[in-house]
């Protein structure tokens, strides 16, 4: 039972650690965020780890059992995203400005490194791809829907056996969140440069380049947690055997083609929870003020 509970939790317990554990060294500059700020974004990084973490605590009876279909929950992340995404673009709250600051100029490249779109980017080429992999090997169930994958031994096909995957109707609804979460990023992103400059420029230009990092760990966070949703179903799918009297040649056993990559889709699985989680929380902590101060102006007569 301690076993199966550490393969169970221990992805997301490892994520709380390693994102408890940057916030407290590399990341303890992190500048201190105006309350109604700091507010928004403990919300938008930490309500989405428990409601994502809910259905798994209920499966395990520490809570309400949720019965979700696997297209609820690899919508889910994405959906979780959207709404943390929305709430980091909440525009601050107004603070007195200086007109010579606006000669310093201010673009998106100001406060976003590039590297941050582009792991977006290739995490979700990475979703688009097993996305239609998957969808082009489901077949249809009872219902017509694209939920199926199916092996057959022999060529007659009389001897076959069939479980549930990652298809058409699971995925497409997923790419279309995809892609809507895409663009509430872009739009995020392209928000922060928008408004004039407050009086201490230094200060306002690390408040906006924390956002657009924590608009990338949201992001970022809601495509590794959808795509471990994806492992986890196809790691499921994989694990099909097949076994039938096959004559004189006695029992015969076939697997799913796929089958060697179970055990590379469990760490998958495992990776993408860890780091999935761990940028949500380092979202939520990055709220919470632990040494960073905000500097204070000497006025002068």
């Amino acid at each position: 039972m301690i076993l199966f509970l550490l393969l169970i939790w221990g992805p997301s317990v490892l994520g709380a650690v390693i994102a408890l554990a940057l916030r407290l060294t590399l990341l303890r500059g992190t500048p201190r965020l105006p309350t109604r700020d700091a507010v928004f974004t403990a919300i938008a990084g930490g309500v989405p780890v428990i409601v994502f973490l809910a259905p798994l605590a209920g499966d395990l009876g520490f809570g309400p059992q949720l019965w979700w279909d696997l297209g609820s929950r690899t919508a889910l992340p994405l959906i979780l995203g959207i709404v943390g995404v929305i709430l980091l673009c909440l525009p601050s709250r107004s603070t007195q400005m200086d007109a010579s600051a606006q000669l310093v100029p201010r673009t998106v490249r100001t406060f976003l490194r590039p590297r941050q779109p582009i792991l977006l980017g290739i995490l979700a080429a990475v979703a688009v791809i097993l996305a239609l992999a998957a969808g082009a090997a489901s077949e249809t169930d009872e219902r017509g829907q694209y939920t199926q994958f199916s092996i057959n031994l022999g060529t007659s096909g009389t001897t076959s056996a069939s479980t549930g995957i990652y298809g058409w109707h699971y995925s497409l609804p997923a790419l279309a969140l995809l892609g809507l979460l895409l663009l509430t990023t872009a739009i995020g992103w392209l928000l922060i440069p928008r408004p004039a400059w407050s009086h201490d420029i230094e200060r306002d230009t690390a408040n906006r380049r924390l956002r657009a990092a924590n608009i990338a760990r949201i992001a970022c966070g809601a495509v590794l947690l959808h795509l471990a949703v994806v492992f986890s179903s196809l790691r499921g799918t994989a694990s099909m055997m097949l076994s039938a009297q096959a004559g004189p040649l006695g029992m015969v056993s076939l697997g799913t083609p796929f089958a060697a990559m179970e055990p590379a889709l469990f760490v998958a699985w495992a990776l993408s929870t860890t780091a999935g989680i761990a940028l949500w929380l380092l979202t939520a902590l990055s709220g919470v003020p632990m040494g960073a101060r905000t500097p204070s102006r000497v006025r002068t007569s």
